[in-house]
């Protein structure tokens, strides 16, 4: 081990972890803490604004982001995470048919115009959801995951708490307007985190216009609400939402090169404002914050060649180090690591060493596992008879 004061560093590291920084994805380690020039740059008239780097979690911009505030069809967001939750864990399937019930198809609102008593696949109805904010759909699909729009509301709720969103509280799976259905800024984007990667997500959120066949052949179409995915450079989608209590609002979320960005905007006066001001946003944080990959979880770091095998494995991180920081920082990181004594067998996946990563202080900033991608067996007593012959 080239630097001799590892152990000390790595006790320092695990202390630095205790600090308050929201994490919405899993490979990006904080650079630094972002100043506050976007609070004087960005100027946000709706009544809520919040932009954040997805990985990192480093907040660059916000506006009364823990405000309890109406969300109106934002509200699907959490929607769509339990329905694909559901899809993941195999309770529902994404070819199920689905039978609309009259509530469902009478709930009023944006509509796919589903037609009661009538079944359709459970995609198709997820598609209307991100693609045109189908209140319809979505009471349709809440009733076939649990049973009836309550028990799914139940759930939201239970799914918001397992986030500590203490800001957060579902009273329908729409967000038609209820006296106690709110969230904030903050916990919308903890919620879009949770769903933006779904791949049935990224199939239909970029989808602009759409021809739905019904069952009995009647075609409805639709134009999706979110109009910066056909404006935006590097959108990746968002959902809308508008009432009368909650104006216009926008969740949504665009990458360039290796960062990606989350932004919310809550009560806008219009919708060309919710526009423009998430576009504000967005243009801010590309404009000036970039995300540099420090540990590529592709790129083997050695070899493993265990002493009691004939083979030998490529060993790699277990995940990306991606840092986030202002454009123009010097910055710069370098890594070492340990590997540990290991005897085959070896199953791919296994633990074999620490990778650490150090700032141009030789501080630890951030550890992982080093890992091997392939098995490795134990030689047999034939290698090792062998062995001692040739030896002697």
């Amino acid at each position: 081990m080239k630097k001799p004061i590892i152990f000390l560093l790595v006790i320092l590291f695990q202390f630095m972890l205790l600090s308050p920084i929201l994490s919405l994805g899993a490979n990006t380690v904080s650079a630094k803490k972002v100043d506050s020039s976007s609070q004087e740059e960005i100027k946000i008239t709706a009544k809520s604004g919040y932009l954040v780097d997805y990985n990192s979690g480093n907040v660059i911009y916000s506006k009364n982001e823990h405000e309890r505030l109406p969300i109106a069809s934002m509200t699907k967001l959490a929607t769509l995470s339990l329905v694909f939750d559901a899809i993941g864990k195999g309770i529902i399937k994404e070819n199920d048919m689905v039978t609309v019930s009259k509530t469902a198809a009478d709930v009023g609102g944006s509509s796919a115009f589903l037609d009661a008593g009538s079944s359709y696949k459970v995609v198709d109805l997820i598609k209307t959801v991100i693609i045109a904010s189908a209140n319809d759909s979505a009471v349709a699909l809440a009733e076939y995951v649990a049973g009836s729009e309550n028990g799914f509301v139940a759930r939201m709720n239970k799914f918001a708490e397992s986030l500590n969103l203490a800001d957060t509280n579902f009273e329908n799976c729409t967000g038609l307007p209820a006296k106690n259905h709110y969230s904030t800024a903050y916990d919308m984007a903890k919620i879009y985190s949770t769903m933006c990667n779904n791949k049935l997500y990224k199939k239909f959120s970029k989808i602009w216009m759409e021809d739905f066949i019904h069952p009995s052949g009647r075609k409805t179409s639709f134009v999706n609400t979110n109009r910066l995915i056909k404006t935006y450079d590097g959108i990746e989608g968002g959902k809308t939402g508008y009432t009368d209590s909650a104006r216009f609002c926008l969740t949504a979320s665009a990458s360039r090169n290796s960062m990606r960005l989350v932004g919310v905007i809550i009560g806008a006066n219009d919708s060309k404002t919710r526009f423009a001001e998430m576009s504000q946003m967005f243009d801010y944080g590309f404009a000036n914050y970039t995300n540099k990959v420090v540990v590529n979880s592709e790129v083997p770091v050695t070899i493993l060649s265990p002493k009691n095998s004939k083979q030998t494995a490529e060993v790699y991180p277990e995940r990306n180090t991606i840092m986030f920081m202002t454009k123009g920082d010097d910055m710069t990181y370098t890594t070492d690591f340990q590997l540990t004594e290991t005897k085959a067998p070896v199953k791919a996946g296994d633990s074999v060493g620490k990778l650490y990563v150090f700032d141009k202080n030789n501080m630890v900033v951030d550890e992982m596992n080093l890992i091997v991608k392939t098995d490795l067996s134990e030689i047999g007593f034939k290698d090792i008879f062998g062995k001692l012959v040739n030896e002697w």
